[in-house]
């Protein structure tokens, strides 16, 4: 199955995904086989470019096949709760929780609301926003959904790994047991050392659908950089 959330088109190769140039987006192999086309968009500085999901511009087909693949996959790890990283890492966690019968699902937030206790709260700095700081927030209305239980924590894109990060250490603190990371993709490989201040097991829990690299500028356009 070929998915397109932004209607690029692509074309097989012959010659590996790391030696090939890209002009315009690039074809994300998922874990059931079908193919993920994303645009690339320079970062500032224009040298390196990512491939970009931003999932609440996505088609319904597309959202609908990539919660269908996350549902199967969140399902193997057995979970009783399904917590969802603000912001498009909601867009996932809801109907993957309604999947699978649950009653509900935990919503982490960025915005403190009045009677939120900032002892169940983390700070960590956004990598599309790098300039703001940002916290983290467990609603102590929901504590006692995940105290104790298998929890499965779920992002769109995981990256720097600071946000997952800091949903594992909030999860810690109310002592729910979490048994998975997951995110519809995988880029690049720093989020495994975010991942090991919070446990030496953690970056072992990570599930993803795919993987994306980060990319450098060529003279044929954009090819995957080495060792992302």
């Amino acid at each position: 199955m070929h998915i397109s959330p932004y209607h690029a088109q692509w074309h097989a190769h012959s010659m590996p995904e790391h030696q090939m140039d890209h002009d315009n987006s690039y074809p994300v192999r998922l874990v059931d086989g079908s193919t993920l086309v994303l645009p690339l968009r320079p970062l500032p500085g224009g040298e390196k470019a990512i491939a970009l999901l931003m999932s609440n511009q996505t088609g319904f087909a597309v959202e609908r096949a990539l919660i269908r693949l996350l549902t199967d996959m969140v399902q193997e790890l057995k979970p009783e709760v399904i917590v969802g990283v603000p912001t498009m890492g909601l867009a996932y966690a809801r109907p993957v929780a309604e999947n699978l019968g649950f009653d509900d699902y935990v919503a982490l937030g960025h915005s403190r609301k009045f009677w939120y206790d900032s002892a169940l709260s983390q700070c960590l700095t956004s990598s599309t926003s790098p300039d703001q700081a940002k916290h983290l927030y467990l609603d102590p209305a929901l504590v006692e959904r995940v105290r104790g239980r298998r929890v499965v924590i779920m992002d769109d894109v995981l990256n720097t790994g600071r946000t997952a990060a800091a949903a594992i250490r909030l999860m810690q603190k109310v002592q729910a047991r979490v048994v998975g990371v997951t995110a519809v993709l995988t880029e690049g490989w720093a989020w495994r050392t975010e991942l090991e201040h919070t446990g030496p097991d953690m970056p072992g829990l990570v599930h993803a659908l795919g993987h994306i690299p980060m990319f450098g500028r060529t003279e044929a356009g954009w090819r995957p950089l080495a060792d992302t």
